[in-house]
């Protein structure tokens, strides 16, 4: 059996009519879950995940700040994936 953590989220984007599914898959069967360490790359594992799926990384000409919607659709995978 895999061992997977699949996150979803619709999120809200530009239209408030219109939605958009954001998942992703994490693999942690290789960690050792009952210590820090493979905890600690659990979550890190979690959070490149949903930054990728929600578009953190992607800039807005003019600025550095991370678009708001980016920043909620993460918090909002990382505590559903951990849950």
């Amino acid at each position: 059996m895999k061992a997977v953590i699949v996150a979803a989220l619709v999120a809200s984007l530009a239209l408030p009519a219109s939605a958009q599914e954001v998942r992703f898959e994490v693999q942690y069967r290789d960690l050792n879950l009952a210590s820090v360490e493979g905890q600690q790359k659990l979550d890190k594992r979690i959070e490149t995940a949903a930054r990728k799926a929600c578009g953190f990384e992607k800039q807005v000409t003019g600025t550095r700040i991370r678009s708001r919607v980016a920043q909620q659709c993460v918090a909002e995978l990382r505590t559903k994936a951990r849950a």
